[in-house]
């Protein structure tokens, strides 16, 4: 059955999707599993359906959402009758706002990590999930709804059209898996597409990605700038000092790499990558 929440209504400009399936919700909180020690950022909580019920599982929730209207409603409805500090809402835009800080507020360190839930809108989920990878090494695992094809660029293997830099920067930072697909009736207002939930498990906090996340990214704009093109004839375009690589630089840098300067980028592993950031970084500083 649907879950009716009256008064509010999707504003088009924040790409706002409510998730109504009954069903779906509790198979999301199941997916999820709350635990009483968590720490949980929920992104864009909407109208509560995921929020109300975590709220009295975990050790502390803090909510994220752009809506005015919304986060004054959960605030009235949820977090008035929450016991101090378990339930924070938090009114703003996630791409904004410090993520860590708010993290830290949490309770959130390195050695006790944080937990993310989302029901993301399609026209900004990219952003949001490269964000808060971006805080990987505060954070445990995101599950986050997104719109289907964003989720198979990111599940996708090399060698295949959806593989991309998105896939490469999530699948660097964590291990990724698909959860629940759910179709437009499971939504109000029904999106044109359908949806999926893919849970990112973080790992290597202290690797080559998360030392280094800015220069990843990049790394992977410019090695996909030109999908046609191959892995030399487009890192030739990658900064360094006095300018960009070159050919010869571009060259010499893939050979560090023990790659094949012939190859098309989606063919290039996500370790491939990794070894091209640590060659680059080493070679200019970064």
């Amino acid at each position: 059955m649907p879950v009716r929440s009256p008064g509010f209504g999707a504003r088009r400009r924040f790409g706002q999707n409510f998730l109504v399936n009954e069903g779906a919700i509790e198979r999301l909180v199941a997916a999820f599993a709350p635990r009483s020690d968590d720490l949980v950022l929920e992104v864009g909580p909407g109208k509560g359906a995921l929020t109300r019920r975590l709220a009295g599982r975990v050790a502390a929730l803090a909510a994220v959402e752009i809506d005015r209207g919304l986060a004054a409603l959960l605030r009235d409805t949820l977090a008035a009758g929450a016991p101090e500090g378990r339930l924070v809402i938090v009114e703003g835009d996630i791409l904004e706002i410090d993520v860590g800080a708010l993290l830290a507020t949490l309770g959130a360190r390195e050695g006790r990590p944080a937990r993310v839930i989302a029901n993301l809108p399609y026209n900004i989920a990219t952003g949001v999930i490269l964000r808060l990878l971006r805080e990987s090494r505060l954070l445990e695992d995101l599950l986050v709804m997104v719109q289907r094809e964003v989720a198979a660029r990111i599940l996708s293997p090399p060698g295949q059209k959806t593989y991309g830099g998105l896939s490469v920067l999530c699948q660097a930072f964590s291990r990724a898996e698909s959860v629940l697909r759910l179709g437009p009736g499971s939504f109000r207002p029904r999106p044109r597409v359908d949806s999926e939930a893919i849970r990112l498990t973080l790992r290597d906090p202290g690797g080559t990605a998360s030392r280094a996340p800015q220069a990843l990214s990049d790394l992977l704009r410019v090695a996909f700038e030109q999908r046609r093109k191959t892995l030399l004839n487009n890192l030739i375009r990658l900064p360094a000092p006095g300018g960009s690589l070159g050919a010869s630089g571009a060259a010499a840098l893939i050979r560090r790499a023990r790659l094949d300067p012939g190859s098309r980028p989606e063919a290039v592993p996500v370790e491939g990558f990794l070894a091209l950031l640590d060659a680059w970084r080493s070679a200019e500083g970064i």
